[in-house]
Parts: C-alpha cells; structure tokens; sequence
C-alpha cells in the first residue's frame, strides 16, 4: 500500500510540474530542448531509472537514460503511452498512436506507418541494467499533436515482437515514468 500512494503521489507531483512549467512559446522550442521521465516499478520498488528527451532543430527527439532493478539478461518493451498517469499499469492507456495508423510496428518503420510510442526493445545486463539510446522523428516536445510532454513511458514484461496488434505481444505493464519539461 506504502508504495502504490508513494507512486501516486509522485505521478500527480510530476504532472503538475510538467503542466506548470510549459514553455510560453512552446511553438518556438530551442535546439537541444529537454524533457525528462523519472521511471519507477509499478509493484517492485528495485526498477527505477531516468530518460531524458532531447529535440533537435529538424523536430527529431533522441531518447537517452538507463533503468535498473529489471530482470538480468531479458529483452524488455518499451513504449510511450498515451496518458501520462502511472496510478496503475492500465492508467496510461494504448500506445501513442498521433498518426491515427492503428497499427504496433518497428521504431524504424516509417513515421505514420505505426504507433509513435513504438520504441526499440530494451536490453538487460547481468546486473538488470538496461541503457536506451534512440533517435525518433515519429514524435517531439512541442507543443502539437505529436507531443509526448505529459504523456507515459512504459516499460513491459516482455519483449515486443514489432508485429503482434496491437501491442507486440510485450505483456503487462511493469514500469512506468511520465514525461514533463526539464531545466
């Protein structure tokens, strides 16, 4: 119970922050604008980490940050969802899908093909670390119809097979962090 009000309380502490600290011209965002997402495990307190989002002046957003406590030497989905509420694994809602494809696909397929919120699978260590590094037109941090600012990251129980509808065959939701405006 302890850590279901701690998550709570630090999903609602979050949006918040991100909604109070939007840009006056978010049209006009600077090269190199960033947007962070504190993750924590839904009901393992051991997963926790930090992604950092950069946008580039060409509207592309690289994704940087590292997950600890995951289960050693796994392959593991990860995806941005659509609502940026972690109180519980089905309070982010399906994949961020901007483009109306309706369709799960490979973060390399072209943009519009699949769900923005599709990203490459995360690979474990022998210590249940997992490092992600990944560069994305499919969405951005300004503020429009592909914007990622106050919705979810979620990382899954399995790997995500790219193909299985509608979510890759990635099973339950294990982690979660939502993404709002960094300094």
């Amino acid at each position: 119970m302890r850590s279901y009000r701690f998550l709570q309380g630090f999903t609602l502490g979050i949006m918040v922050w991100a909604l109070g600290a939007l840009p006056v011209d978010a049209q006009a965002l600077p090269d190199g604008a960033k947007a962070v997402a504190i993750v924590r495990g839904f009901t393992n307190p051991d997963i926790q980490g930090t992604f950092t989002l950069t946008q580039a002046d060409d509207k592309s957003v690289r994704i940087t940050g590292e997950v600890r406590g995951l289960p050693p030497k796994t392959t593991l989905a990860i995806h941005v969802h659509e609502w940026g509420d972690c109180r519980n694994p089905d309070a982010p809602g399906a994949h961020f899908d901007p483009h109306k494809s309706g369709k799960h696909g490979h973060p390399n397929d072209p943009v519009g093909s699949h769900h923005a919120g599709d990203l490459p699978n995360l690979e474990t260590d022998d210590q249940g670390v997992a490092r992600i590094d990944f560069t994305t037109q499919a969405f951005t941090l300004d503020m429009s119809p592909t914007s990622v600012i106050g919705r979810a990251i979620i990382i899954h129980e399995k790997a995500d097979d790219y193909k299985s509808q509608p979510a890759g065959a990635a099973g339950g939701r294990i982690a979660c962090g939502v993404i709002g405006w960094a300094k």
